[in-house]
Formats: structure tokens, C-alpha cells, sequence
């Protein structure tokens, strides 16, 4: 019987299973901006790079942390001559993170809907890779609420795919992983350490950085967490 869902939140609830190596991409297509994917996967790579370094501090905004990684973007594609444009690198990073922003606030709204189909069900905790400010970010986005755990692994000194950081959080709720479900948007990270351990695994799947060669520790595979709860009711007919 499951009684609890632990959500990842990079890729899963801000983004509904798009990876941000491609909502990033997605905004840059919008915005025309003239980049080959190739390079903008090594600026990409770059700012993800740059992020993990510690500019990041407890209490910083989403927002600001998109802001950060377009502009190490933006700076990258400048300096290695792969951009040209008449705008600073600031001005095309806020562009970007603005619609960025704009975007995870439309999907969290939904999200919303689904996190409260499950609510009053089922124990909700948050398990995420972060960068230390994941309980401000939660809050920020009116999401602190649904949650009766939130691990943020900067915090706790655990990352995924070590299957620890979910057993911190099963810990603090009380709940062992076989009544458990984890939903998240990467199977290396999220899926495959949640199988390891026993929980019910849902892979929140549309566009991601690489393609698995397998998927067998995906209990199932959904292209929206909308589709969570009705999954998690059919799984429970079924044990």
C-alpha cells in the first residue's frame, strides 16, 4: 500500500519532465537567438558547471538562479565567438531567465492541481539535487505547503543517484520505501537509486539531456505528473 510520493523538482515539478538542458534550448529557439544546439549544449554544460560552484547562496531566488546560469550562457557563447548580437550578455540572460521564470510559474500552477489530488491521500516529500536554497525556492513558488519533507542535497551532503538521500527523506517521514513512490524526471538519478531501494518508481519522461539504453526500473512512465495520481490509484488495485 503506498503512503507516501516523493517528488524530485529540477525537471520534474518546475519543468513537467522537460529537462532544462532543453527548456533552455526551447527558450533560445523562441527567442531566435542565433546558436547552433552543438554550442549551446557546451555553454550549457559550461553554466551547469558553474552553477554547482557555490554562486549560489541559501535564500537566493529561482529567479536569480536562472539569471546566473543564462548569463554564464550568454558570457561562454560571447567569448568563444558563437554569438552575435548587439544586446550585452546581461540584457540576453535576463531575456532568457525571464522566460524561463514565466514558463515554470505556468507549470507549477499546474502542478498545484496534481499535488493536491494527492495531498490528503498520501505523505508528499520533495528530494531533489539543490544548491541550498531548495526550501526558499518551494516557497517562493507557493509549493511549501504540499510538503512534509523537503530534502535539499546540498543540505544534507547526499546526492542522487546515491539512493541515501531518499532514505533521509523516508526517515524523516516515518514510511519504508516499499510503501513509497518516487516521481522524477531522471531514470539514472531519480529511478534507478528509488528501484534499488524498493519504491514504486513513476519516470515524468518528454525531453531529456541523453536517452537511456534501458528502462526496466520504471514501474511506469508518464509524459506529465498530471497523469500521477490516477497511475498511483490504478497501482494500488493492483498489489
Amino acid at each position: 500500500m503506498i503512503r507516501a510520493v516523493l517528488f524530485d523538482f529540477g525537471g520534474t515539478l518546475d519543468t513537467d519532465g522537460v529537462h532544462w538542458s532543453e527548456k533552455f534550448w526551447e527558450i533560445y529557439e523562441r527567442l531566435r537567438l542565433p546558436v547552433s544546439k552543438a554550442d549551446y549544449e557546451r555553454a550549457y554544460v559550461h553554466s551547469a558547471d558553474q552553477i554547482s560552484s557555490g554562486v549560489i547562496k541559501p535564500g537566493d531566488s529561482f529567479l536569480t538562479m536562472l539569471e546566473r546560469q543564462a548569463s554564464f550562457q550568454m558570457v561562454y557563447l560571447k567569448e568563444h565567438g558563437k554569438l552575435e548580437s548587439a544586446e550585452n550578455s546581461s540584457a540576453l540572460a535576463k531575456k532568457v531567465a525571464d522566460q524561463g521564470y514565466r514558463d515554470v510559474r505556468a507549470v507549477v500552477r499546474t502542478a498545484r492541481k496534481t499535488l493536491d489530488r494527492l495531498k490528503d491521500r498520501y505523505f508528499l516529500g520533495l528530494v531533489s539535487n539543490f544548491l541550498g536554497n531548495l526550501e526558499e525556492v518551494v516557497t517562493e513558488l507557493g509549493l511549501s505547503g504540499y510538503f512534509q519533507c523537503i530534502v535539499d542535497s546540498a543540505r544534507v551532503g547526499v546526492s542522487k543517484p546515491d539512493p541515501g538521500i531518499f532514505e533521509i527523506a523516508l526517515k524523516k517521514i516515518r514510511i519504508t520505501a516499499p510503501d513509497s513512490a518516487v516521481v522524477g524526471d531522471s531514470y539514472d538519478r531519480d529511478i534507478v537509486p528509488a528501484k534499488k531501494l524498493g519504491c514504486l518508481t513513476l519516470w515524468v519522461y518528454k525531453r531529456s539531456w541523453k536517452e537511456p539504453e534501458e528502462t526496466s526500473a520504471a514501474d511506469f512512465t508518464v509524459d506529465s505528473i498530471a497523469k500521477i495520481p490516477r497511475l498511483l490509484s490504478r497501482s494500488q488495485m493492483l498489489s
